[in-house]
């Protein structure tokens, strides 16, 4: 598969100007990319981790184009951040990789304005907990295990604030946990309050949680369909975690990167979106953080080389999976559950 630098660029690669600053997560990217890129480009990547949809918006606003040229967004937060005036849409369907956009996310009608995209489609999974079952013995089948007095600091949570507080939401029965009523939030920041003694710590970075999970500080994560698989492999093979589908139900995401509105290297950042679109680059980020992705010849390419089972128990093979996630988005009074999150936390 071609690069596809042409389809977009205005001139020859040696005429972009660089560097290009991403503002997204460490799964959004491999480090040949960058290598790759600068060799064909001779633009630089600069990379910044980011945390969360609602402190991602905050930051871009006051940041704006001179200081990032691409922002990673979640799901339902990407229409959010184009209402907000700080992305732009773009042409898309003109990359040369198009075609192999999976059928799904061509059909993702919330990120389309008109014939243009808001968002570049990356990755999607559901979101469950994984446990060390040297440690919890009993399969659970609720997030009621949460709060056994048992896992005291045994517990690390990503440091996304207003999805915890909806996870609360899912767990203490929430009609719709990313739009509660004043008594479901109420609820849902009590139960936070009651559970915060079991986390260790929130981390703002994927890699964290893992690396905790494969050295036993922690016992239980909520993490992707990757994640027995990435934490077998940090603890060297020690250990076996095992996921819950909660009785509950269980969140979910799609997320994507997006082009900052007035993107000091806009150029380089469309050149640098269709780069990634790669099949080998794909490939790659989906074996290294195990989770489907949203083209399609990368699991062709894993079908080829005898990884179709892996696949599938990663759900690469099952999009429609997707319709029966809570769907990560920002909830109407963002406030007043980052506020929540906090209390419950400082108390």
């Amino acid at each position: 598969m071609t690069s596809g630098l042409s389809a977009m660029r205005p001139a020859a690669a040696a005429q972009l100007e660089g560097p290009l600053n991403l503002f997204t997560w460490g799964g959004h990217i491999e480090k040949t990319e960058f290598d790759d890129f600068f060799k064909e480009t001779g633009v630089r990547v600069n990379f910044s981790g980011a945390a969360g949809n609602a402190e991602d918006l905050a930051k871009i606003k006051l940041g704006g184009g001179s200081q990032y040229d691409i922002v990673g967004v979640d799901a339902l937060w990407v229409p959010k951040f184009y209402e907000e005036g700080v992305i732009e849409a773009f042409d898309l369907e003109k990359f040369s990789q198009y075609s192999d956009v999976a059928d799904q996310f061509k059909k993702m009608a919330v990120w389309k304005v008109g014939n243009l995209w808001m968002a570049q489609p990356w990755a999607w999974s559901p979101l469950v907990p994984w446990y060390n079952a040297a440690h919890i013995k009993t399969p659970p089948t609720s997030l009621k295990f949460l709060w056994d007095p048992a896992l005291k600091g045994r517990i690390v949570l990503n440091d996304q604030k207003e999805d915890t507080i909806a996870w609360m939401g899912v767990a203490t029965g929430a009609k719709k946990p990313y739009d509660m009523t004043k008594e479901e939030l109420a609820a849902a920041k009590d139960a936070l309050k009651r559970l915060v003694p079991n986390i260790l710590k929130f981390s703002p970075q994927d890699d964290e949680m893992i690396t905790l999970m494969g050295n036993e500080s922690v016992w239980v994560t909520i993490f992707n369909a990757g994640g027995g698989l990435r934490i077998k492999e940090a603890s060297g093979g020690k250990i076996e975690a095992a996921s819950v589908l909660p009785s509950e139900g269980y969140i979910g995401y799609f997320d994507g990167d997006c082009i900052v509105k007035g993107a000091a290297h806009r150029d380089a950042a469309l050149a640098w979106m269709q780069h990634r679109m790669q099949t080998k680059y794909v490939a790659q980020n989906f074996e290294r953080m195990r989770r489907p992705l949203a083209y399609k010849s990368p699991l062709d390419a894993l079908k080829q080389e005898g990884k179709a089972s892996l696949a599938h128990d990663l759900f690469y093979d099952q999009p429609e999976i997707i319709s029966k996630m809570v769907i990560i988005g920002p909830p109407p009074n963002v406030g007043d559950y980052i506020d929540a999150f906090n209390e419950a936390v400082s108390t």
